[in-house]
């Protein structure tokens, strides 16, 4: 059996880095750099209050089946192993830089899980900064990955492995893990709201036994009288306010830099618009906030709840700090594996 830390997260064990060829220094979801030296290092480890202990995985391959959670952001990849979909543990086997190319990436994944010591995968789920084909099996928006559009994703993974395979968009991963294991598990109506590169959430439903998991496009709402062009073409898009890349292609220089207050007042202002029409249009009470720019301004969260009650009306909006931090979407990943696919809405 498998070690892990009564407290859960994330072990390291085991590890494996796909060479990158040099040192660079790459942005992260939320527009912030770090040496790529650095990429063996958990990304999430000042933020999650668990206690990080190795785990013996000697003998893993006579054990029962694992679970496997791939996380591929647009800037860093991470593969863990789940030994239960119970606890939020799990042992990071990888980590690379996302690579451009397709069939680059899902080498570099097949590489890593054979590479790990474990013979025997009850599933893998991903979670991909992308919006995923209505069947669940493929990409079919990608601004970060164009490469990945329309292949058979689920497909050339489940192959090598005789496993099954499941995809969402990483909002959706965020919301499962934060479900289950964080700040909303009590919740019947809430959502996941990543505030990084990209402005993006998921929502969930419940009455009775009846349950919907929705990915949204939360930061392509239009704000009136908002003229700025977005990148994804449309104009008065929230994500020219609240989008890192958008904001660092606009400022010159990344979002960790600013320390402008009126910069920060704008930011809120429309963040807590959009969290408002979000509120309205879903009936969503609800909602754990993660990402890198939230993660590393720890003053935002609260500035926004404030403008959010000085601005809704007939219902109210309780916004929460994702408590798994960087973690939702990988541990979400793993999720999915437990998940009817009927009940996600790509």
């Amino acid at each position: 059996m498998w070690n892990f830390s009564s407290a859960g997260g994330e072990a390291t064990g085991l590890l494996h880095i796909c060479p990158v060829g040099r040192r660079e220094r790459v942005r992260d979801r939320g527009g912030g750099l770090w040496n790529s030296e650095s990429l063996s290092q958990p990304l999430e480890k000042e933020t999650l209050p668990f206690k990080v202990r190795k785990m013996h995985s000697d003998t893993a391959t006579d054990s029962a089946p694992v679970y496997v959670g791939v996380d591929i952001g647009g800037t860093s990849t991470r593969i863990g192993l789940f030994q239960t979909l119970e606890s939020p543990e799990f042992l990071r086997v990888a980590q690379f830089l996302t690579l451009q190319s397709y069939e680059q990436q899902i080498q570099s994944i097949i590489d890593a899980l054979q590479s790990c010591g474990v013979g025997n995968f009850a599933g893998i789920g991903v979670s991909i900064a992308g919006k995923i084909a209505k069947e669940g099996r493929s990409v079919i928006v990608a601004p970060n990955l164009p490469e990945y559009l329309h292949k058979p994703f689920a497909h050339d993974l489940s192959t090598p492995f005789g496993c099954p395979v499941r995809l969402a968009h990483d909002t959706v991963c965020g919301l499962l893990g934060e479900k289950k294991f964080g700040n909303v598990r009590d919740e019947d109506r809430c959502a996941y709201l990543t505030v990084s590169t990209g402005t993006g959430a998921a929502l969930q439903l419940r009455k009775a036994k009846t349950v919907l998991t929705i990915s949204i496009e939360v930061g392509h709402q239009i704000l009136d009288g908002n003229t700025r062009v977005c990148l994804c073409g449309q104009v008065g898009c929230l994500e020219t306010f609240t989008g890192g890349r958008q904001l660092e292609l606009r400022l010159g220089h990344s979002v960790a830099q600013v320390t402008d207050k009126a910069f920060w007042e704008t930011f809120s202002d429309k963040l807590a618009l959009g969290l408002v029409n979000l509120a309205q249009l879903t009936k969503v009470e609800a909602v754990a906030v993660s990402g890198a720019i939230a993660l590393n301004n720890p003053f935002l969260v609260p500035l926004l709840q404030q403008k959010v009650n000085a601005l809704i009306r007939g219902t109210a909006l309780e916004l929460r700090l994702a408590q798994l931090a960087a973690n939702a979407p990988i541990v979400g990943a793993a999720l999915l594996l437990e998940t009817p696919e009927e009940t996600i809405v790509h």
